[in-house]
């Protein structure tokens, strides 16, 4: 049957080079729609290497110099940093918190971000620093790629250790020495020791993966730091148990807020890091712009549905004499709906091959999103297969219904007609 479409469609060429034309531009044009729709299903999907599920963010604040209750350094007994673990300890004792940490640069969608470049031999690795106590990978569960997140913590209790992710990981590999408790120089001459690998982090859902490096900030370099800016650059987190977490809030605020006025701290705000996320998005415009490329993507793609279903259902009725002779002599409904499809099918064939050619090089050329996604052969397979199956889909819907029609003729009809 193939020989015979095929040599039906080389006796038809001057007609059927203009629909291959046409299968051949909208092939191009709809891979590259399909391809940016892969990449934003495919990076949005894919895990970013954290929880923010039932966690929290503790915002702190301190006393200005004559209010009521303020107490001058002069007078304070504690350092800021002492004050600061009192209120992480008297948040641990809460009922239904799971675990506490602090960090700096450390949380998801904190917008703030620290890097710097650490070297093993003669690999360096550029990594987003987070200076964190070793609870962070508890509240935020954190895994190793195995998906354990102890031995995250354990390794963090090392003293002068840091954990990076699976990205670092890969490329400190190519040193050929053992990273477990390998030191890592840093550009700012600081010097850490590896205890740890996690999974692959992502800064977050519209972001590709990154190279990470988590940094152990002890108690005791805390306690003591007094630097007046110490609150508003740190980060207080907690995870609460599901159980608990209803209403919690409102609780949280009513029964810690004098327990967390210690000297010239006080609670100032505490919200569900669903809420850092929603704000992180609002001020990136993210989603934003996804909605208005997607609303874009929809219409065009209407309109490719729209018009290759058009052109197929218009050739379909325009050869209503045709398969109603086949008909005649012979072929069934069936078998002629098969003809139809099939040589649809063909022609569809026929034009995305060097349909594919093009858009190989297109994406080569990096015309298409490479800085959330590599375009790799594999992206680029998909696409394609998915284009594919999308012409096809629309091919038969565009030869079904005038063809059930045309078949419903008496072929003595047609006959009469000729």
């Amino acid at each position: 049957m193939i020989k015979h479409i095929l040599k039906q469609i080389w006796t038809q060429r001057l007609s059927n080079s203009w629909l291959w034309i046409e299968l051949f531009l909208v092939s191009v044009f709809l891979w590259f729609i399909v391809d940016y729709v892969y990449v934003i299903a495919n990076i949005y999907t894919t895990p970013t290497g954290y929880n923010i599920e039932h966690t929290y963010q503790v915002n702190l604040d301190q006393l200005l110099p004559g209010s009521d209750d303020y107490i001058s350094p002069e007078k304070k007994k504690t350092t800021l940093g002492e004050d600061l673990l009192t209120v992480v300890n008297r948040i641990r004792n809460f009922p239904g918190i799971e675990a506490v940490c602090l960090s700096q640069h450390g949380i998801p969608y904190s917008g703030g971000n620290a890097y710097n470049n650490f070297v093993l031999d003669t690999v360096d690795v550029n990594m987003q620093k987070r200076l964190v106590t070793p609870d962070f990978f508890r509240v935020f569960r954190i895994t190793t790629p195995e998906g354990k997140v102890d031995p995250l913590v354990t390794a963090l209790k090392n003293e002068n250790s840091c954990v990076v992710s699976a990205e670092a990981e890969e490329r400190y590999l190519k040193s050929g020495r053992p990273l477990i408790g390998a030191t890592l120089n840093g550009a700012d001459s600081s010097k850490v020791k590896l205890y740890g690998i996690c999974s692959s982090i992502r800064y977050s859902e519209f972001s590709r993966k990154k190279a990470n490096i988590f940094i152990k900030v002890s108690d005791a370099e805390i306690a003591k730091d007094n630097t007046p800016n110490l609150i508003a650059g740190v980060e207080i987190s907690f995870r609460v148990s599901p159980e608990a977490d209803h209403d919690f809030v409102s609780h949280f605020k009513k029964d810690m807020a004098k327990q967390l006025k210690i000297d010239n701290l006080f609670l100032l705000d505490v919200k569900p890091m669903s809420d850092v996320r929603n704000t992180f998005f609002l001020a990136t415009g993210d989603f934003n712009e996804l909605n208005t490329r997607l609303i874009v993507v929809g219409f065009l793609l209407l309109n490719i549905f729209l018009g290759i279903i058009g052109t197929f259902w218009f050739r379909t009725a325009y050869r209503k004499s045709e398969m109603g002779l086949r008909m005649a002599v012979g072929s069934t409904r069936t078998s002629l709906f098969r003809l139809l499809i099939a040589e649809g099918v063909i022609l569809l064939t026929l034009a995305i091959i060097p349909a594919g050619v093009i858009s190989f090089n297109i994406g080569k050329a990096d015309l298409v999103d490479v800085n959330r996604m590599d375009f790799t052969f594999v992206r680029f397979i998909c696409g394609m297969l998915i284009t594919y199956l999308l012409m096809v889909f629309m091919i038969i819907l565009g030869i079904w219904y005038p063809a059930r029609q045309a078949m419903k003729i008496q072929p003595a009809e047609v006959l009469h007609e000729q």
